[in-house]
């Protein structure tokens, strides 16, 4: 799961982003908020899911995936494999776990990557928080075999042993900063070599979890789009998700429920006793989505409990949801073919769907 356990959300626009930082609320106990929080009851509409007959990719160990263009990219333990969008053909592979340039330590989730395309190639800036350094590779020559060796466009120990650092645009990185006995995260955008906290955040990151308290609370799922120019952030233990702007300046905190989790009766708990909330979010031009448990994933008597992934526009409204009768950490959505790809991480498979009416939602 793409948190620290093992291995990172139209009304009048000051309505939709509330600048007060909301740390705590009387009588709501501890409580991480941009702004007041908006609460959601329910979702206008549940999409009945429909396997898409044919569809068969024969990868296995799944971590992460993203659909880039034409391209459906598969994060592995050691590698990228990178297939067509209909599972039929497997283009190679690239991403190395080492030592040497342009290998990491651990392979990066394509989801904290940055992909463009320049003079009909196609690009990514992955970074490698181990080097404290931003590795640009040329996909299309290595699916070519026209593979060359990986050079670096940023070096900096600005983000170091970040937790985890999200590229989102050339020389530019979102840095989550643990302080050093890791009760406290600082979310800071890394520019122009410098780094500097979100404005909107500074009330968030001034919490402090305390020193028995498990670091995890405060993990998250956090993705990226470049055209609606917004963060989200999908909080793991917390019933929340936080909608930021790309310059930090404005924000805003969602809740699928009656009221946010109080950090102080998680604080009391250990890890095993946890319930999962938001396990990975995805972003796109029209809105976002979230893996949502609202369970103890670790019990065994949950094993096999089924989930949802809810999808909501950029002003935090919901819009659709759909229940899955397996676990997923990992899905994506090709809005050109109107297809969603779910990992069904409990049996390592690729499931893929139709996803006329998510993305009928989506763009209503």
């Amino acid at each position: 799961m793409k948190t620290y356990l093992n291995k990172t959300i139209k009304t009048i626009v000051s309505a939709l982003f509330i600048m007060p930082i909301l740390v705590s609320c009387k009588g709501d106990g501890k409580v991480l908020s941009i702004g007041k929080p908006e609460f959601i009851r329910e979702f206008p509409k549940t999409i009945q899911l429909k396997e898409i007959d044919g569809f068969n990719c024969n990868e296995i160990g799944f971590r992460d995936l993203k659909v880039v263009d034409s391209l459906l990219i598969i994060s592995k333990a050691d590698t990228w494999s990178v297939y067509s969008l209909d599972g039929s053909k497997k283009y190679g592979e690239c991403m190395r776990v080492g030592n040497g340039p342009g290998e990491f330590a651990d392979i990066p989730l394509p989801s904290r990557c940055h992909f463009f395309t320049e003079n009909d190639s196609m690009f990514v800036h992955a970074a490698d928080t181990y080097k404290g350094l931003v590795w640009e590779f040329n996909i299309s020559d290595i699916l070519s075999g026209n593979s060359r060796i990986p050079h670096s466009v940023v070096e900096t120990n600005l983000i170091q042993d970040a937790m985890p650092a999200i590229v989102y645009g050339k020389d530019k990185i979102l840095v989550y900063q643990y302080n050093h006995n890791y009760t406290n995260v600082q979310r800071m955008l890394y520019e122009g070599d410098t780094l500097r906290q979100m404005p909107v955040t500074k009330g968030i990151d001034g919490i402090t979890l305390s020193g028995q308290a498990d670091m995890n609370i405060l993990s998250r799922g956090t993705c990226y789009n470049a055209a609606a120019d917004k963060f989200v952030e999908a909080m793991t233990f917390l019933n929340q998700m936080n909608i930021i702007s790309g310059d930090g300046i404005e924000g805003k905190t969602i809740c699928v429920g009656k009221k946010l989790d109080d950090i102080e009766i998680l604080e009391k708990k250990s890890l095993l006793e946890f319930e999962a909330c938001y396990i990975t979010a995805l972003a796109w031009e029209d809105g976002f989505g979230a893996v949502y448990f609202g369970f103890n994933y670790m019990a065994p008597d949950n094993k096999d409990k089924g989930i949802q992934i809810q999808f909501f526009d950029w002003e935090g409204n919901p819009k659709c949801l759909v229940e899955l009768p397996y676990y997923t950490d990992s899905f994506d959505i090709d809005f050109t073919n109107n297809i969603m790809y779910v990992v069904d991480s409990q049996n390592d498979k690729l499931i893929a769907y139709d996803a006329t009416e998510i993305v009928k939602c989506l763009k209503s």
